[in-house]
């Protein structure tokens, strides 16, 4: 049986004496997007279905047009009203254009390198812990992004791509029912849309119940994997497939240390959330370091876009674009850091739980009954 108590006063002694997992830590602070899959399957309520008694002839509408011929004129006029803005402002148009392409461009580049740099983060952060537990070494930034820079990243990416295929099976098993719902509006009969609008609820209710519950599960597998793949050095689909017999095994223990982490979780939150107010009083002083990092490529921004002749008040707005990234990163680094903190925490007790678990089943293997 696992010593939680043990792990988690380990975890605890590890964050605080271990500066350097600091750094790493602000790198999936940075990275990591603000919350366990926060399922925002926004079912959104645009079912307003009129349940009057709603004559046919008054839900065709009182010329006689289908929704399909609403749509359709919709659609035109929209196309008709953009086409008037490009004539009447044309350099604005082109500017405005130019600034959504650039914010497009600069959220792939951002997106790239953030998934880079967060996998490198989680790669090293699981190395120096185990490394830190087996021998006491403390290494450096310069090592420890050695440890994070290597193929094992790589297979980190595929095992989160492959954990998270039900919630893209999800995406588009919604997508139908949202084209399903659709197309029953567009035949104008009102008795057809109001059954598909029910079962098309019912249906997505479920598929989101299953889904969140099924992820829940994988979270835990790619916990695991994540650790198989960077300390065994086994394969992507080896590693999901070690961790689900791992999993299953142990499931006792690792579920406790899963409820557990979620009270941690808890009281980490409510933590953060009343540090919020300090830290971003601290953040206005690293704010003037922010304006430092953030000034050159916002200058530079500025002359290329004069140069291309954007008018006004427009290479503004694209230097905005360009160096509010490098801004936020650092005014907002002490809030960073401490989210890091809590990252940290919790990739050291998976760490620690996974050796943990070795550890018993090497004293004690699994015994495997041999089908007769």
């Amino acid at each position: 049986m696992l010593d939680i108590k043990k792990i988690l006063s380990r975890s605890w002694h590890i964050l605080w004496n271990y500066r350097m997992l600091w750094v790493f830590g602000f790198i999936l602070a940075l990275t990591v997007a603000g919350g366990s899959s926060s399922g925002n399957y926004s079912s959104s309520s645009s079912s307003r279905t009129n349940n009057n008694t709603t004559p046919q002839y008054e839900w065709q509408g009182l010329k006689g047009e289908t929704p399909r011929e609403k749509i359709a004129d919709g659609l035109r006029q929209a196309g008709a009203g953009i086409e008037k803005l490009r004539d009447q402002y044309p350099i604005e148009f082109r500017m405005v254009i130019a600034v959504a392409v650039t914010v497009f461009v600069m959220l792939l580049i951002f997106g790239f390198i953030g998934a880079i740099l967060r996998y490198v983060a989680e790669t090293a952060t699981i190395r120096m812990v185990n490394e830190y537990e087996q021998s006491g070494i403390k290494v450096g930034f310069r090592q420890g992004w050695r440890y994070g820079w290597s193929r094992v990243s790589w297979q980190l990416f595929l095992i989160n791509f492959v954990i998270n295929l039900p919630v893209l099976v999800l995406f588009v098993f919604l997508g139908l029912i949202g084209w399903w719902i659709v197309t029953a509006a567009l035949s104008g009969i009102q008795t057809s849309l109001i059954t598909n609008l029910i079962a098309g609820i019912g249906l997505a209710f479920i598929s989101i119940l299953v889904t969140v519950v099924l992820m829940v599960v994988l979270n835990v597998v790619r916990d695991f994997s994540w650790r198989i793949s960077v300390l065994e050095g086994s394969g992507v689909m080896e590693t999901i497939r070690q961790a689900f017999a791992m999993l299953r095994r142990n499931w006792k223990s690792v579920g406790l240390m899963w409820l557990v982490m979620i009270g941690i979780k808890i009281a980490w939150g409510l933590v953060f959330f009343l540090l919020i107010i300090p830290l971003l009083i601290v953040s206005v002083i690293t704010a003037i370091g922010g304006l430092v990092v953030a000034v050159v490529p916002g200058l530079l921004t500025v002359g290329i876009a004069s140069l291309l002749s954007a008018p006004d008040y427009w290479p503004w707005i694209f230097a905005g674009v360009i160096s509010l990234p490098l801004f936020v990163s650092v005014a907002f680094s002490p809030v960073f850091l401490v989210r890091g903190w809590g990252l940290t925490y919790e990739s050291s007790v998976w760490t620690l739980t996974y050796r943990e678990i070795k550890t018993i089943e090497t004293v004690a293997p699994p015994v495997v009954i041999a089908a007769e």
